[in-house]
């Protein structure tokens, strides 16, 4: 049995969705809505609401499950008061036995010392952001020692695709098939890698049913500049090819209304600077992983994104 924490959101809804095609029992659960996953059907799957902060409903649903798939997200205003203790709560109730798989970013890394960087790169965070995501991960690392679970984390950059419909990416498709000028972050000609959701999640299955435990680099279809990845989009859309950079100081402007922008401005060195993994590790243990093609991932979240707007 697999318990998918946040089954509504992007992440989530695909492993989902990756762990129904693979035959497997999953309970995924959701806190305020379930709009996204009532579309999933089939005797293999249960929809059930959850509040980490109801500990005996969160032991409930932790009994009898293999693998917890950790995906709960919140606004980024939001992480410092919500993940810590929704950690604490989930870790402190696995056991010997089972696994949490803990999708991870680059946050904790800070403006990357090489390139492409590995597992073994410091965590030299410092953004309020980058600190909180290592302080999280040690505390996993610590609770595991401590009860015996096995954890895994599989640590992407940028994620795009069904479902992801965030402040970068939902504005982007969304324009492009308005055939609007479509915006990317700082600079358009700074090389980045991004992964389809779709294969994060089928990369996050593969860790948790391997055996494998610890932190692995999954980096998508390859480094693309951010120029580069719109037009793909818009030449999808059949939009024109118009896009911008968005200035720093643009969304540090942004910021004085809105609390989820004035945190955005403090990543947005990842799009000043190139952003590239290595994922040697990942592929030489999983050499069967292919990951989408960037014209085809493209594709299908655009028809997507065209769904919700009918």
């Amino acid at each position: 049995m697999n318990l998918v924490i946040g089954g509504n959101g992007g992440l989530g809804l695909s492993i989902t969705q990756e762990l129904l095609s693979r035959g497997k029992l999953v309970t995924a659960s959701y806190h305020r809505s379930s709009q996204a996953l009532k579309r999933l059907k089939g005797p293999l799957l249960k929809i059930a609401a959850l509040d980490i902060q109801d500990e005996k409903r969160l032991a409930a649903a932790l009994a009898g499950v293999s693998t917890v798939y950790f995906c709960l997200n919140v606004p980024y205003q939001d992480w410092y008061t919500v993940m810590p203790q929704a950690l604490e709560r989930v870790t402190s109730q696995l056991q010997s036995g089972q696994t949490l798989v803990f999708p991870g970013n680059v946050y904790g890394y800070g403006k990357f010392q090489y390139l492409p960087a590995d597992e073994r790169h410091p965590k030299a965070a410092l953004t309020r952001k980058g600190k909180l995501r290592n302080e999280l991960e040690e505390k996993l690392k610590n609770q595991a020692a401590l009860r015996g679970f096995r954890y895994v984390i599989p640590r992407y950059p940028d994620y795009y695709g069904p479902n992801v419909t965030n402040r970068v990416f939902g504005p982007i498709f969304n324009g492009a098939l308005q055939a609007k000028t479509i915006s990317w972050p700082v600079k358009l000609d700074v090389p980045h890698d991004l992964v389809y959701i779709q294969d994060a999640a089928r990369a996050a299955v593969l860790l948790a049913e391997s055996g494998e435990a610890g932190e692995w680099h999954i980096s998508g279809s390859g480094a693309i500049e951010g120029r580069e990845f719109l037009n793909i989009i818009q030449d999808e859309a059949d939009s024109p090819r118009k896009c911008r950079a968005l200035p720093g100081w643009a969304v540090r402007l942004a910021g004085i209304f809105d609390k989820e922008a004035k945190e955005f401005h403090e990543l947005l060195y990842e799009f000043e600077y190139p952003l590239l993994l290595n994922e040697n590790k990942f592929m030489k243990r999983f050499p069967e992983y292919s990951p989408t093609p960037y014209k085809e991932a493209v594709k299908e979240t655009l028809g997507w994104f065209r769904e919700q707007r009918e």
